[in-house]
């Protein structure tokens, strides 16, 4: 009897831990999954993220577009349009998008909640709202 109650507790030990644990947050990604072209749900928005390195670290280029009826073609090259980005495991997953304004470089930290070859949600970090992309 004694030993089926010290089961019991250790299973509802065992229930509690996972509950604690985020439901919507996903633990293990692949950067090739994130690489391509990414359009918001019920938006124009659009977001490639390439496998072109931007620098001598862990960042690459990537773009968006489609705010106020801009198109990629109209984007210059690495400039306006462009950031950089980086993958970063810190418990959850958080992609860094490095965005340049003026010349500063104005680094955003998103935490990535979803990442399959199809779908991607995040979230701005010390924000609830939660952005849904689909794979073009």
């Amino acid at each position: 009897m004694n030993k089926k109650i010290k089961f019991l507790l250790a299973a509802l030990m065992g229930i509690a831990l996972v509950s604690c644990t985020p439901e919507d947050t996903q633990t293990e990604f692949y950067l090739s999954n994130l690489q391509g072209e990414w359009v918001e749900d019920g938006t124009t928005h659009h977001v490639r993220f390439t496998t072109e390195q931007a620098d001598e670290t862990a960042y690459f280029w990537g773009c968006e577009w489609g705010v106020d009826d801009v198109e990629e073609t109209d984007l210059i090259y690495h400039g306006n349009g462009w950031f950089k980005y980086t993958l970063e495991i810190k418990g959850d997953l958080h992609e860094i998008h490095m965005m340049d304004n003026d010349g500063a470089v104005i680094p955003k930290e998103y935490i990535v909640t979803l990442l399959t070859d199809t779908k991607l949600t995040y979230r701005e970090k010390g924000y609830n709202k939660k952005f849904h992309f689909t794979k073009q």
